[in-house]
C-alpha cells in the first residue's frame, strides 16, 4: 500500500501552480445581455437545470442583435450563453445577426452549435415547419464552410421531424429510412425487379461492388444473377430454417432507448408524455411516461459485412464463367449456397447464347443503296411531257414464276434472295427495273400466303425464315 501511495504521489498527483484569477471584462455588456446574465446566478441556478437556464436566456435574447468586432477562437463542448465569456458572446450575437441577415461566414465551431440549439428549442422560429426549414438552410449554407456539423446536425434534422411531428415525408432519403427501404425490398426478393434488388444490396453492402472491375465492365448480368441467388436464397432460408434471408444477414428488430437530440442542449419544450411517431413500417418511435424509445433494427456501419462475402463469391465465379482476365478468390465455401450461384450462372450464359442464335443480322446499308440506284433510274425516266415520244401500246409480258406453285415472277424472286442473304443488288439499275414496283409487287403477290407485307424498311424479321424457305437457292 506504501508502494501505491508513492506511486500515485509522483506520477498522479503532482503540484500545480495556482491559476491567477481572471481580470474582469473590459467589454461593457448590453442591458438585455446584463439581464440575460443575471439569470446564470443567485437564487434562479439552484433549481433549474443548465438547459432551463439556456432556453430562458434564448426566449429573452430572441431578437437580440449586436455589432461586435470579435476575432477571437472559442473551445467548449455543449456550448450555452453561460459557456461564453462577455467578449465571446458580443460576438456570437453580432455571428448570428449576420446569418440571420443571409450573410453566412465561417465562425468558431461553439458558435454554429450554440446556433442550432436555438432553432432545435424553438427560438427564433415562428413554427415547427419554419424552425426545419431554417435548419436546412444553414446546414447547406454552412456544411459547405466547416463540415464538423454535419454528422450532427443530419441526426437532428431526423429527431426534430419526429420530435415536432412533421411530414415523414422529409425522412425519405435519411440514412435509416433508405436502409429499411432496402431490407424490405430483399424481404419481398421474389416480387422485386432485379434492378432494384441491385440497388437495394449496393446501398446495404457497397464495399465490394464499388471497387469491383467486374462489376463496372458487366453490370447488368452480375445484377440478374443476384436477383437470381438472393431469390432462391430467400426460398431455401423460408422453407429449412426459423429465420428470414434478412434476419440471418441483417439481424432482428429490437427495441431500444433513443431520447430526441441526444447529443445536443435540448430542453425538451413540448414536454411530451406519450407519444408514438412511425419513420417506416420497420421504425417506429415512441414516447411513454416521458420515456423515449424505437423499435427498429439498429445500423451500424458494418451491417451489411455478412452480405459482402456472397457478393464476392458471385463475382468470383462470374469472372471464371465468363473467362475473365483477373479472377478473384471466392470468399464463401458453403456448399449449397455455390451450388446456386453456379446454376443460376450457367443458366444465365445459356440464355444468352440461346438469344444469339435466334438473331439475324440484316444489312440495312444495302437498302440505302437500292434507294439510291432508284431515285437515279427514276430520274433518268423522267422527261417532259412534250418531248415523249409517242409509242404503240403494248401489253406487258409476264416473267414466268421461279418454280411450280412460287406466286413470284424470277426477277422478284432474284431480289428477294439478294434482300435476305446480303447479296449485291446494283443489277436492278442495271436490267432497268425500279425497285419500288418490284417490292410492291413481291408484297401484293405474298399478301395472300402472309396476310401482310414482307418488305418494309427491308426484310420484316418474323417473315425471315418463311422466305428463305421459299426462295433457298
Amino acid at each position: 500500500m506504501k508502494n501505491v501511495a508513492e506511486w500515485l504521489r509522483e506520477t498522479v498527483f503532482q503540484d500545480e501552480a495556482i491559476r491567477p484569477r481572471e481580470a474582469p471584462s473590459s467589454v461593457k455588456l448590453p442591458p438585455l445581455l446584463r439581464t440575460a446574465r443575471s439569470l446564470e446566478s443567485g437564487i434562479h441556478q439552484r433549481w433549474q437545470s443548465r438547459e432551463g437556464i439556456f432556453l430562458q436566456q434564448a426566449r429573452l435574447l430572441v431578437d437580440y442583435e449586436d455589432d461586435y468586432d470579435y476575432q477571437g477562437n472559442v473551445r467548449c463542448y455543449y456550448p450555452t450563453y453561460q459557456s461564453l465569456t462577455d467578449q465571446e458572446l458580443r460576438g456570437y450575437f453580432t455571428w448570428r445577426t449576420e446569418v440571420r441577415r443571409g450573410e453566412v461566414r465561417r465562425a468558431p465551431t461553439p458558435f454554429a452549435f450554440l446556433y442550432v440549439y436555438e432553432l432545435i428549442n424553438q427560438a427564433g422560429v415562428q413554427d415547427p415547419e419554419d424552425g426545419y426549414r431554417k435548419l436546412v438552410h444553414f446546414q447547406d449554407a454552412y456544411g459547405r464552410l466547416d463540415d464538423v456539423i454535419l454528422p450532427y446536425l443530419r441526426q437532428w434534422l431526423v429527431d426534430y421531424v419526429i420530435y415536432y411531428d412533421l411530414d415523414r415525408a422529409l425522412l425519405a432519403e435519411s440514412t435509416q429510412v433508405r436502409l429499411d427501404r432496402s431490407v424490405a425490398a430483399l424481404d419481398d426478393v421474389e416480387n422485386r425487379e432485379p434492378a432494384e434488388i441491385a440497388a437495394a444490396v449496393r446501398l446495404l453492402s457497397p464495399q465490394w461492388l464499388e471497387r469491383s472491375k467486374f462489376y463496372a465492365a458487366y453490370r447488368a448480368e452480375m445484377d440478374e444473377v443476384i436477383a437470381r441467388v438472393l431469390r432462391r436464397m430467400s426460398a431455401h432460408y423460408a422453407a429449412r430454417c426459423k429465420k428470414s434471408l434478412t434476419e440471418q444477414y441483417f439481424g432482428d428488430a429490437g427495441v431500444y432507448r433513443a431520447r430526441p437530440f441526444e447529443t445536443a442542449v435540448f430542453c425538451d419544450p413540448l414536454k411530451r408524455r406519450h407519444y408514438e411517431y412511425a419513420v417506416d413500417e420497420q421504425c417506429i418511435c415512441c414516447c411513454d411516461d416521458g420515456v423515449w424509445f424505437a423499435r427498429k433494427r439498429v445500423w451500424y456501419p458494418d451491417s451489411g459485412k455478412k452480405l459482402t462475402p456472397l457478393l464476392k463469391t458471385i463475382d468470383a465465379e462470374m469472372r471464371q464463367a465468363f473467362a475473365y482476365r483477373y479472377p478473384v478468390k471466392a470468399a464463401l465455401d458453403t456448399k449449397w449456397i455455390l451450388k446456386i450461384i453456379r446454376e443460376e450462372i450457367q443458366a444465365l450464359l445459356a440464355e444468352k447464347q440461346a438469344a444469339e442464335e435466334k438473331k439475324v443480322e440484316i444489312d440495312y446499308t444495302q437498302l440505302t443503296r437500292i434507294r439510291q440506284d432508284a431515285a437515279i433510274t427514276q430520274e433518268k425516266l423522267i422527261v417532259e411531257e412534250e418531248e415523249a415520244p409517242a409509242l404503240p401500246e403494248e401489253e406487258p409480258a409476264e416473267e414466268p414464276a421461279a418454280s411450280g406453285d412460287m406466286p413470284l415472277s424470277s426477277t422478284e424472286v432474284r431480289l428477294l434472295r439478294c434482300l435476305l442473304y446480303g447479296g449485291d443488288t446494283g443489277w436492278v439499275q442495271e436490267e432497268g427495273h425500279l425497285l419500288s414496283v418490284l417490292v410492291d409487287g413481291i408484297n401484293e403477290k405474298l399478301y395472300d400466303i402472309f396476310g401482310d407485307t414482307v418488305l418494309e424498311d427491308g426484310v420484316v424479321e418474323d417473315y425471315i425464315d418463311d422466305l428463305k424457305e421459299m426462295v433457298r437457292p
